[in-house]
C-alpha cells in the first residue's frame, strides 16, 4: 500500500472536525497481504481472510436472532479522514444472502438525522414488505435502484410519487438501471465525489448522480457483509436505524480485489 502526505486543510463544512494525525493523499490496496491500515471487525458468525490477492469478508451460517458481521474500515469516531474524495472497488458477492452488504463512504453514524452514507448497498429481507429489497446506490436517504430482488409494490410506488418529500425515503427513479446485473461476477464500482454532486459508475458506466449530502462529520472507507437490514422503529427514543437480523444457512462472502482512493 502506498501513502502520500496530505495537507490538513480539506474542503468541507465548518462544523466538520479536523481528523487527527497524518493522512494519505492516495490509497491503493490490492490485498496481496493483510496490512495494519484497516480496522477488521467481526461479530458472531463471521471472519475476514486476505488470500489469493483478495479480501474475503465472510458471514454465516447465522442464527436469526444474533447479529453477524464482517467489516473493514479506516476510521473511528475520533479519526474520520475523508471529504470529497474518489473511491473505486473491484468486488463481487458470493451467493445471495438475507441481510446487507456494501462498499463506499460512511460518516459512521446510525442516528437517523445524522447518518449520510455514500455507497453501493445490497439489502435483502425475507419479507416482501421491506421496501428496499435490491441493490442500490445510496446517498443519505436518497436511493437509485440498480436491480430489485423484490420489486416495490404498486402501493409503495404510488405513495413515493404522491407524497414525495413526506416519506423518509427518496428515489431518483423507480426503474432499476441495470436489472440484469450479476453481483456474483467481478465488477468495478466507482464513486466520484465532487463539490455539490456525487457520481456513481459500474464498469465505467454512469448509473446515478445525486446531490452531495450535508454531514456533521467526515467519512471513512467502509465495506461489510452482515445478516441484517436496517429500519427506524416507531417511538425509538434513541432515534437510530435498528438491526433486523435474518437466518442464513450458508457461508456468504464479499470479495474485494482492490480498493483505490484518490
Amino acid at each position: 500500500m502506498t501513502y502520500n502526505p496530505l495537507e490538513r486543510s480539506i474542503p468541507g463544512k465548518d462544523s466538520v472536525k479536523e481528523p487527527r494525525g497524518s493522512i494519505p493523499e492516495e490509497i491503493f490496496d490490492d490485498f496481496n497481504e493483510k496490512t495494519d491500515y484497516w480496522n477488521y471487525r467481526t461479530d458472531n458468525y463471521a471472519e475476514i481472510r486476505v488470500e489469493n490477492s483478495a479480501a474475503k469478508l465472510i458471514m454465516g451460517p447465522t442464527e436469526a436472532l444474533y447479529y453477524s458481521n464482517a467489516e473493514i474500515s479506516d476510521g473511528d469516531f475520533n479519526n474520520l479522514k475523508w471529504m470529497r474524495k474518489n473511491i473505486e472497488f473491484k468486488a463481487r458477492l458470493v451467493r445471495d444472502h438475507y441481510g446487507s452488504a456494501g462498499w463506499g463512504f460512511w460518516n459512521y453514524s446510525m442516528v437517523v438525522e445524522e447518518s449520510a452514507p455514500i455507497w453501493f448497498i445490497y439489502l435483502r429481507s425475507r419479507s416482501s414488505k421491506y421496501p428496499l429489497n435490491g441493490f442500490f446506490v445510496q446517498v443519505g436517504n436518497v436511493f437509485t435502484p440498480v436491480k430489485y430482488f423484490t420489486e416495490p409494490s404498486t402501493l409503495v410506488k404510488i405513495g413515493l410519487k404522491l407524497f414525495k418529500g413526506l416519506i423518509p425515503l427518496q428515489f431518483t427513479t423507480l426503474n432499476p438501471v441495470i436489472p440484469d446485473l450479476d453481483l456474483s461476477k467481478w465488477h468495478k464500482y466507482t464513486i466520484l465525489w465532487k463539490e455539490g454532486i456525487i457520481e456513481f459508475y459500474i464498469d465505467d458506466n454512469l448509473v446515478s448522480k445525486i446531490k452531495e449530502p450535508y454531514s456533521k462529520y467526515r467519512y471513512r472507507i467502509d465495506a461489510w457483509i452482515d445478516n441484517a437490514v436496517f429500519t427506524p422503529l416507531k417511538d425509538d427514543y434513541a432515534n437510530v436505524y435498528r438491526h433486523i437480523t435474518h437466518e442464513n444457512r450458508d457461508k456468504n462472502i464479499l470479495e474485494i480485489d482492490y480498493v483505490k482512493l484518490w
